[in-house]
């Protein structure tokens, strides 16, 4: 069996270098050689797109799905699922400067936009992943052994991919 908490903890560990890299890449823009940029935004990007989105999806579905059960429709995950909303649209926007990063042609226009847009996924994950981990120990006061294991192998299948 595997505890929920400890995957949860386990996936946070291994995600949140990358969230601190968005607000460090994001430092670098205007201040560092564009070259240098290049290299760790493309990183981020791919774990962003490859891991963050496919991970967001599966906590969407298995713990907001199970919160949302769990509380009788007394509360909603919505708030929850707008912020993945929000980060997909950041992310979108990502994917926009992408070419001009690798370039170096990101006009100052483009390198401001592209800075706030990486400020505000950074602020909404760390915010975001802190209120998940208050809803794993929800979920773990109140499910039993067999749905807090089943929820821990969703995370953990989630995270297949090294981040």
């Amino acid at each position: 069996m595997l505890s929920l908490r400890a995957t949860s903890n386990d996936h946070n560990a291994r995600l949140m270098p990358h969230v601190d890299r968005l607000r460090v890449l994001a430092e670098m823009i205007g201040e560092v050689d564009c070259d240098a940029i290049h290299g760790v935004f493309e990183e981020e990007y791919l774990i962003i797109t490859r891991q963050l989105i496919p991970q967001m999806e599966t906590f969407e579905t298995l713990l907001y799905g199970q919160l949302e059960t769990l509380m009788g429709g007394r509360h909603s995950m919505m708030p929850m699922r707008e912020e993945h909303r929000a980060m997909r649209g950041l992310i979108e926007e990502l994917s926009h400067y992408r070419q001009h990063v690798e370039g170096c042609r990101l006009t100052g226009v483009e390198a401001l936009a592209l800075r706030r847009a990486l400020y505000r996924l950074y602020s909404i994950l760390k915010v975001h992943i802190a209120e998940e981990e208050l809803y794993v120990g929800v979920l773990e006061q109140h499910l039993s052994d067999e749905q807090k294991d089943a929820l821990a192998h969703g995370i953990e299948h989630a995270m297949t991919q090294p981040l």
